[in-house]
């Protein structure tokens, strides 16, 4: 039987990547398998800025700049040249049999730029997170030999994933609808590490390693529906054209449909200095199960939810806004007993400044991912974005 002392090891341990149970595990002779390393493709990500991190996540609709990579008909009201960046760092603590720790990452969750081409149509580029690969485990193992049972310490470690590059426009109809497309390319990267370390030192230390490589295509259309000055509605629909996963080690190859997805928002100005926001998604993820070896992926969703005040302000120079938001999501690749969710609350801070041209946002998120009982694994994190925007007029 399998003695097992897992503890976080490098940088980066993720229960999220939902494979990381799949991880403790040797390969199982099929290509596939072997292809995938572990159980999944990864963690959801989201090209989200700290504005709508504050927020809960409601990302579809927003008054006052919706800066996400979310709904591309959201360009549409954006009047002058701009380029924004947010930074994402984030710190983890780890619970479980099978693994605990602490951890310490840093991301660019998302990078994008506008460009208006006419009064009505206005361009833009993007650059954001997919999927997240980035894990390490340690366990401690026996192998059985002729010379009888030897034991080894055995340390796995994935680093890459799946990021996106889109291209995308927005046209304004008229002054209370808006309609947007965005073509998507996929791509990445990510590299599975073994070392296998044995307690008696006749036996040499061996090192493995497989990269794996991922492209593909989707794209997405969207559009805003703003009925009053006070209320925006809006809907995103997203679909992929499939993803090629290919094995550099091996040669082996998959190809998987990538899934459609489904989101739709609203943002209403309660009072003139005080904003909700809401969004809800779905993606059926649970297409995948004809497509990987291993199965066990459900149909993921979130909700998020949050309030913008203006708190002070000196006319159009400059002013400072204050958030509160929350937000549930469900991951699609099951660890454990199921699908693990994520669950957090958001407190933001915002600052307009040179009448608008220039934006800073600051969000904190506390929360935890899965469960001890159902996923054998829990994690509690801290999760902080910043968000950078500058434009010309």
């Amino acid at each position: 039987t399998r003695r097992v002392r897992a503890a976080m090891i490098g940088r980066r341990l993720i229960l999220a990547l939902v494979a990381a149970s799949g991880a403790l595990f040797p390969f199982q002779a099929s290509a596939q398998v072997r292809l995938l390393g572990t159980v999944g493709l990864g963690r959801p990500l989201r090209p989200l800025d700290a504005r709508a991190r504050g927020l809960g996540g409601a990302a579809v609709v927003l008054h006052g700049g919706n800066l996400s990579a979310i709904n591309p008909a959201s360009l549409s009201r954006i009047a002058s040249p701009g380029i924004w960046v947010s930074y994402q760092p984030e710190s983890r603590t780890l619970e479980g049999d099978l693994a605990s720790g602490d951890i310490e990452t840093a991301s660019f969750p998302l990078f994008r730029a506008a460009l208006p081409l006419s009064p009505r149509l206005v361009g833009g580029a993007a650059f954001g997170g997919a999927l997240n690969r980035n894990w390490g485990v340690q366990f401690t193992d026996t192998l059985s030999l002729s010379s009888g049972e030897e034991e080894f310490l055995e340390r796995r470690t994935s680093d890459g994933g799946i990021s996106q590059f889109r291209l995308e426009a927005g046209y304004l109809i008229s002054q209370v609808w808006t309609v947007g497309a965005a073509a998507q390319y996929y791509f990445g990267e990510s590299r599975l590490e073994v070392i296998r370390d044995f307690v008696d030192p006749v036996y040499r230390t061996t090192r493995t390693a497989n990269a794996v490589r991922y492209s593909g295509w989707g794209v997405t259309v969207g559009t805003e529906f703003q009925p009053t000055a006070d209320l925006i509605l809006g809907a995103v629909g997203a679909w992929g054209f499939g993803l090629n996963i290919r094995d550099d080690s091996t040669g082996a190859e998959l190809y998987v449909d990538l899934p459609v997805g489904l989101d739709i928002g609203a943002s209403w100005r309660i009072a003139p200095d005080l904003l909700f926001a809401l969004a809800l998604g779905w993606v059926n993820w649970s297409t995948l199960n004809s497509d990987l070896p291993q199965g066990g992926v459900s149909d993921a969703w979130n909700v998020g939810a949050g309030f913008e005040a203006r708190a002070l302000s000196r006319g159009n120079a400059w002013a400072i806004l204050l958030r509160l938001g929350g937000s549930l999501e469900r991951y699609p690749f099951d660890l454990g007993g199921g699908a693990p969710s994520e669950r957090a609350v958001a407190f933001g801070l915002g600052a307009e400044f040179i009448g608008g041209r220039g934006r800073f946002d600051a969000a904190v998120e506390l929360g935890k991912r899965g469960d001890a009982q159902t996923n054998d694994v829990e994690e509690s994190f801290t999760r902080y974005t910043f968000s950078l925007a500058v434009f010309t007029n």
